[in-house]
C-alpha cells in the first residue's frame, strides 16, 4: 500500500502547496514579518512529508520532533487548513485530505512544543 505521501503525488506536491501558502500570506506581511518565513517554509515541508511517509515510527517520531522545535503553532495550524482545503481542489477526496492532515497534526501535537522558536 501507498504511504500517504504517495497517495497526494509526494514531496512535490508538499513542496508546492506551502509554497502557495506563503506567497499567499507573504503579500499581508511586512518584510520584518516575512524574514524567517524561508525557513518556516523550508521546516513545515520537511515536516508534512516526513509525517505523510512511510518511515517507521521511531525515524517518523525522532525526526518529526527535531523539526517541529522551530515551528510557530499558529503558521503551522493554519497551514495544515490550507493544505486540506488545497488537495480538495486538487481533486482528492475529503476523506484523504481531512485524514492527512489529521496524521500530520497529531504528530505534531506529540512533539514538545515548548522549544518552538521562530514566527
Amino acid at each position: 500500500m501507498d504511504s500517504l505521501l504517495e497517495q497526494v503525488g509526494g514531496t512535490q506536491i508538499v513542496n508546492r502547496t506551502v509554497s502557495e501558502f506563503y506567497q499567499t500570506i507573504g503579500r499581508h506581511l511586512s518584510a520584518f514579518e516575512t524574514s524567517d518565513h524561508r525557513k518556516q517554509e523550508s521546516r513545515q515541508a520537511q515536516f508534512l512529508s516526513l509525517a505523510l511517509s512511510s518511515q517507521p515510527e521511531s525515524v517518523r517520531t525522532s525526526r518529526a520532533g527535531f523539526l517541529a522545535q522551530g515551528l510557530n503553532p499558529t503558521l503551522f495550524e493554519a497551514l495544515l487548513e490550507y493544505f486540506e482545503a488545497r488537495l480538495v481542489e486538487l481533486g482528492f477526496t475529503s476523506q484523504l485530505s481531512s485524514h492527512l492532515t489529521e496524521t500530520a497534526g497529531k504528530l505534531y501535537d506529540s512533539c514538545e512544543q515548548d522549544l518552538s522558536i521562530a514566527c
